[in-house]
């Protein structure tokens, strides 16, 4: 995974994408453990400490996904959010429709392009594919 986007990140930047990380998680009502792991991962990535991402988390509800994605005016940095929403979407095998709401609504506040979203996410499934395959052609078990 590539992680160099969030370098250019600001604080505030990382915020924004860790808020609309944690309406994700929300979004389909089941909070799956892939999920938290994944928000777990993310913040450490972002070096955001663990209040911080715990008063992000109590705060979900109140969460404008629009205002909030508005905030990222930088198209690549644009482009790895809607990735990296799209990985948590798909993470659990199944695309919810709110969680699709959250990524087009975020894009859209972006000025991305629904064949982009189409796109990245087609991108993001074909990679949890090879991945699969990898792990199969490997005889890799995971419980």
């Amino acid at each position: 995974m590539n992680d160099e986007y969030i370098k250019t990140l600001t604080h505030r930047e990382k915020l924004v994408f860790l808020k609309l990380f944690c309406k994700m998680v929300r979004a389909d009502g089941n909070v799956d453990p892939e999920e938290i792991n994944f928000l777990k991962q993310i913040a450490s990535r972002y070096g955001i400490k663990n209040e911080e991402m715990l008063d992000i988390i109590r705060s979900t509800a109140n969460i404008n996904v629009t205002s909030e994605a508005a905030l990222i005016t930088n198209r690549q940095n644009a482009l790895q959010l809607i990735k990296e929403l799209c990985i948590l979407a798909n993470i659990d095998n199944d695309l919810h429709d709110n969680e699709l709401d959250i990524i087009i609504d975020a894009a859209h506040a972006m000025n991305i392009e629904d064949d982009k979203i189409v796109l990245i996410n087609r991108w993001v499934l074909d990679s949890f594919i090879v991945a699969k395959t990898g792990e199969i052609i490997m005889e890799e078990k995971h419980d």
